[in-house]
């Protein structure tokens, strides 16, 4: 029969959502609007595949299998089919199973031509191959965050078309809790605060789904590195000061007084020190006596 239908992995939408969004994957960290986020599934699936909408299946997982409030609560939504499994510790089983499940039992039946999945699970890749052999078409919708993919490249290579959304979409439909994150400042500088919510009852915004082109679910992943990035590394290293030598760092007038005092302490040493005399010894001349004509012979000792 031709009719669509949505397969939704909460943990994947909820948590890739409120990091698209807010930055954050704590569940207790955001509300989010249920009603208003399947009105925007809804649209999306028949704009899409241009096919009337079975129903929204929504998986979930608890430790006991058993609802909480919150999901009784998303269970009373029209056009949603809750499915609460249960985790296994150290077995991927669970959420994955169910969503096996119900994509076998109406690719079989042909209740349903197309099927849009939500869901990052790796494991489905094989389930899908599957239900594609009974003549089901099968769209990924994938939630970009930074433009980077959360889905394995074995699942998107099953599928049949992929559909991109981003926080743009979503941004009406989820919200933080006061108190719970950071305030956090948004493009034009102002400063953004939570108003305190409940889960499901949040206000739906006026924002609705645009349908992307099929090519931009494709795109290649944006380079790592940025120019600012690489331009922090290439900044030169900072040049230290040399050390200064001793005649720079002693002050003018410390200079100063110091020749002066070694001008005083050489003046000094002239006076107290008294100067050398170079004495030479004369011998008197001998006299000769009146009437002596011999010359008087000086001793050789």
């Amino acid at each position: 029969m031709d009719r669509c239908a949505l397969f939704v992995d909460a943990s994947y939408v909820l948590a890739d959502g409120a990091m698209a969004v807010h930055g954050t994957r704590r569940g207790e960290s955001v509300s989010w609007d249920y009603e208003g986020l399947l009105g925007l599934l809804s649209v999306m699936a028949r704009e899409r595949t241009g096919l009337p909408l079975l129903r929204c299946y929504w998986y979930e997982a608890t430790v006991d299998g058993r609802r909480t409030a919150e999901q009784d609560a998303l269970a009373d939504i029209p056009g949603i089919k809750l499915r609460v499994a249960k985790i296994r510790p150290g077995r991927r089983e669970g959420v994955e199973t169910e969503i096996h499940r119900d994509l076998t039992t109406l690719a079989r039946n042909g209740a349903v031509s197309d099927a849009l999945v939500l869901s990052a699970e790796e494991d489905l890749a094989q389930v899908i191959a599957d239900v594609q052999d009974l003549g089901m078409r099968v769209t990924l919708v994938h939630i970009a965050v930074d433009g980077n993919w959360t889905i394995s490249r074995a699942l998107r290579q099953e599928s049949d078309d992929i559909i991109e959304i981003g926080g743009d979409h979503l941004r009406p439909y989820v919200e933080l809790i006061a108190g719970a994150e950071p305030a956090h400042a948004d493009e034009d500088g102002d400063v953004v605060t939570a108003r305190p919510l409940a889960n499901g009852h949040a206000p739906a915004g006026a924002a609705s789904y645009q349908q992307m082109p099929a090519s931009s679910g494709n795109h290649a992943p944006p380079a790592i590195y940025t120019a600012p990035v690489v331009a922090e590394y290439q900044r030169p290293a900072l040049q230290l000061p040399r050390a200064a030598t001793r005649e720079a760092r002693e002050p003018r007038d410390g200079r100063d007084a110091r020749e002066e005092r070694t001008r005083d302490d050489r003046a000094r040493d002239d006076r107290i020190s008294p100067p050398r005399l170079l004495v030479t010894a004369r011998t008197p001349p001998r006299r000769r006596s009146p009437g002596c004509s011999c010359v008087a012979r000086r001793d050789s000792t």
